[in-house]
């Protein structure tokens, strides 16, 4: 897996993201206190079936591998916020950079993924 820091490549064959002066991830503790139950929002699950399997689905979360989605960019919704997840928050801020350099700037990640949603919501866990 290619790695990403500050829009550089550090290593592998993904394509170049370069960053946005916009926010693009969400902490678990904002999300928690200023998000969960309060905002309007979709969770979009970018891992791959494989991954859904090993560690559960996040509930009514809209999943899409992470490598359809250039090919389906013109369907990503506008209307709402989408908040974006992976394992551990790597892809999806690498996925919403990608997005919001297309002028969808309605996107954003959770830092820690799955991984720190699960333990601080585990009811999200579907």
């Amino acid at each position: 897996m290619t790695k990403m820091y500050r829009g550089k490549r550090l290593a592998g064959d993904m394509s170049f993201y370069k960053t946005n002066e916009e926010q693009e991830v969400i902490s678990i503790d904002e999300f928690t206190n200023e998000w969960y139950d309060k905002q309007d929002y979709i969770f979009v699950d970018i891992r791959e079936e494989n991954e859904i399997k090993e560690t559960g689905g996040i509930k009514n979360a809209f999943q899409i591998s992470m490598y359809d989605i250039p090919e389906n960019i013109d369907m990503a919704p506008t209307y709402i916020i989408c908040i974006l997840i992976c394992d551990n928050g790597a892809r999806a801020e690498q996925v919403v950079k990608y997005l919001k350099n297309n002028d969808y700037n309605n996107m954003f990640a959770i830092e820690g993924g799955t991984e720190k949603l699960f333990e601080a919501l585990p009811e999200l866990k579907g």
